[in-house]
């Protein structure tokens, strides 16, 4: 049974990131309307979901959202946590989204993206939305719902994987009352379109530094528990090439596309649904074809939260 669901309502993006090339795209003239979500999300197999992330390009650049968000939560009766991955360059969408459904969702999250100071900032992300994140940020912390909060996300690459950069933010998520989470710049086909980047790639040294920095601030995070794992290429929640996948991508979470087509991750190149169909009902052998077990927080989470024997009992002092 789908217990998390990785939303795309858009592939257009007004943010230019050096490490992504989803704003590439243009328009995007095969996203799904209203009605399309509320046909697909009232199919019984997404029943019992309880995380959704909306998410894009930039969701916040939809101008239905708010109705495309009225057409999905009445079928989602289990729903506990929504969370908007948002570059936020509209504040006033993002306050209205976060309010609006704090009425309906028990918590409702803000993925706020902060890749280090203004500079470091407007280099990685192509333009000058410092102000506006920080906006955001300061705002959600007086707001005095305790159902809403903020998670700083920044994703790591040679420019910014560094001290002085994670420092600068984890000050800001603590400062500004938000958790702080972070992960090294992926590359996939289905969603960022970027494997022919070959700069984003950290080097040696950075991992181990990275490795050391998770071990000495993060080391309670379960997420980060496992990305450390992960960068010392040892077994992780998801399994191993070495031992056996133990990824349930497929069967307990989904990643859906703007034009209605789902994978069972971000990462995956294999077909498992669509908009007019539902799920197909395949066989979901992870590893034969795709590259995985991968270590993002949209998978690694579902593991720990819904994935029974191999998301239980995870104690780091094994």
């Amino acid at each position: 049974m789908i217990k998390s669901i990785n939303q795309l309502v858009t592939y257009e993006c007004n943010s230019r990131c050096n490490m992504c090339c989803i704003w590439t795209f243009g328009k995007d003239r095969n996203q799904m309307s209203p009605e399309d979500f509320e046909r697909l999300y009232q199919r019984k197999v997404f029943r019992m979901v309880e995380d959704l992330c909306i998410s894009g390009g930039e969701p916040t650049l939809r101008e239905d959202l708010p109705e495309i968000m009225s057409r999905i939560l009445p079928s989602l009766p289990m729903l506990r946590t929504l969370f908007l991955s948002t570059n936020c360059s509209f504040p006033d969408r993002v306050f209205d989204f976060v309010k609006r459904n704090a009425s309906y969702v028990p918590k409702v999250y803000a993925v706020v993206s902060l890749e280090g100071d203004r500079e470091t900032h407007r280099k990685i992300r192509g333009v000058d939305s410092y102000d506006r994140v920080v906006e955001v940020l300061n705002s959600i912390q007086q707001m005095s719902d305790s159902r809403i909060k903020s998670i700083i996300s920044m994703t790591l690459q040679p420019e910014n994987c560094n001290y002085a950069s994670l420092e600068y933010v984890r000050n800001v998520a603590e400062m500004t009352g938000s958790g702080f989470t972070f992960r090294p710049a992926t590359k996939n086909e289905i969603f960022y379109a970027n494997q022919r980047l070959r700069s984003i790639d950290l080097t040696t040294e950075q991992t181990n530094f990275l490795k050391d920095y998770i071990a000495k601030y993060k080391s309670n995070d379960p997420f980060m528990w496992q990305l450390n794992k992960f960068l010392a290429d040892e077994e992780t929640i998801m399994g191993s090439r070495k031992t056996e996948i133990k990824c349930m991508a497929g069967k307990i979470s989904v990643f859906i596309k703007s034009d209605g087509t789902i994978y069972p991750c971000i990462n995956s190149t294999r077909v498992i649904g669509d908009k007019d169909n539902g799920l197909y009902g395949l066989s979901f052998n992870l590893g034969d074809q795709e590259p995985c077990p991968c270590c993002t927080e949209c998978q690694v989470y579902p593991m720990i939260n819904y994935g029974g024997k191999n998301g239980a009992n995870l104690d780091k002092k094994d």
